[in-house]
């Protein structure tokens, strides 16, 4: 019985040892954040989210997550401005654009309001649609990136 025992705690305690220990994301812990498909939060772990007013009135954002999953993978992202009144700035700075996240590492998004008139943000997270590998084929784009 004793044995029973002793060997029971030991394979409880490696079972317990070996789990998946890894940060989640917390949505809640950051309003400003929205995922759009909940796959996301699977394997996408926002590690901080700071924001500062600089002194000419603009905003400045830096997001960082970390791929937590044991592949690479892609998402979208995009920064929505809001004057006071809750409107949405437009601005040609503000589009969607596609990161690829090799597994195990981090991104760093950082971006600044396209006006001193931003009041608040929200950072946006999806899954790349087709629509979004035109935009990334566009001809302007592989020239800005030197193809």
């Amino acid at each position: 019985m004793r044995k029973m025992f002793y060997l029971l705690a030991f394979l409880a305690l490696i079972l317990t040892s070996c789990a998946d220990k890894s940060p989640r994301p917390n949505a809640a812990a950051y309003p400003n954040i929205v995922f759009e498909n909940d796959s996301i939060k699977e394997w996408f772990a926002l590690q901080n989210v700071v924001s500062v007013v600089r002194d000419d009135g603009f905003i400045e954002v830096e997001v960082t997550g970390k791929n937590i999953s044991s592949s690479k993978q892609i998402l979208t992202y995009n920064v929505d401005w809001y004057d006071q009144n809750g409107f949405t700035i437009k601005s040609i700075l503000v589009k969607r654009k596609i990161a690829s996240i090799e597994n195990g590492k981090s991104i760093i998004i950082h971006v600044i309001s396209p006006s001193a008139n931003a009041q608040n943000y929200k950072v946006r997270f999806g899954l790349p649609t087709s629509d979004d590998e035109l935009r990334d084929q566009n001809v302007n784009l592989r020239e800005y990136k030197g193809e």
